[in-house]
């Protein structure tokens, strides 16, 4: 693997520390309010004002972690972003993440059928065939506007929780961020179903996946600054938002 595809592979691992971004924003009074931790069972939680609790009963190294991670972010990504943003208009990065998103259907479809989700299966299936014939490929998602083939995205974490297993305790892991032990097993599983897996040869595979979570942290950059922005307490308020979200899509 030559350098230049090493380094557009790190440098796109970013996204993974972002991925809780794609859920709710959080205030300042939100994360004061998520801050005080109970001893329950042996572990540590935090309640979420609804009696749902967030396991984490690795916090320390949790911390630890995520300030490693927030440097990255803030000092090296940044910075490429800077860059990246400026080479590529909005236009042209929406584009690509349409495309990426539109090539990772068949992610969607196979977890919705093993949770017996048929009127997902059939958006998912309505929306790829006309974004792809329609829409060059997935670059333009021309079902944007169509409420009926809207849905939200399904993944194997979800089908595991489908099935009855928990999330497992809140884990910050490096250069790939906020997860659960669950959503751990989750990623693992996807990668084998997303098509960019098969692409040969490799330095052509992990160019494809890297600017794929390049593009993605791109987009999600904003939100994470302003969540940080606005947070009592930064690994808190992530926290909290990736619980949000990940709950959220279970729910769905």
């Amino acid at each position: 693997m030559s350098k230049r595809i090493l380094i557009l592979v790190c440098v796109a691992l970013a996204v993974f520390m972002l991925q809780g971004c794609a859920g709710k924003k959080t205030s300042p009074s939100l994360a004061a309010d998520t801050a005080a931790p109970a001893a329950q069972n042996g572990d540590e939680y935090e309640d979420n004002g609804n009696g749902e609790p967030y396991p984490d009963s690795i916090e320390g190294f949790n911390r630890g972690v995520f300030s490693f991670n927030d440097g990255f972010i803030t000092y090296v990504f940044s910075p490429f972003d800077t860059f990246y943003s400026g080479f590529f208009p909005q236009d042209i990065r929406n584009g690509f993440g349409n495309f990426y998103r539109n090539l990772a259907y068949p992610v969607r479809l196979v977890n919705a059928l093993l949770q017996f989700k048929f009127d997902k299966m059939a958006k998912e299936t309505a929306s790829f065939a006309l974004n792809t014939v329609f829409g060059v490929g997935g670059l333009f998602n021309v079902t944007r506007n169509m409420p009926a083939l809207q849905s939200s995205p399904e993944d194997f974490s979800q089908t595991l929780a489908f099935y009855g297993l928990g999330e497992g305790t809140y884990v910050v892991l490096p250069l790939m961020g906020p997860s659960s032990v669950r959503d751990v097993f989750g990623i693992v599983a996807d990668s084998f179903l997303n098509p960019l897996s098969l692409v040969t040869p490799d330095s052509a595979r992990y160019a494809l996946i890297g600017h794929d979570k390049t593009n993605a942290a791109s987009a999600a950059l904003p939100t994470y600054k302003e969540i940080k922005k606005e947070s009592f307490d930064h690994y808190t308020s992530m926290k909290d938002v990736f619980f949000q979200y990940r709950r959220g899509l279970e729910k769905e």
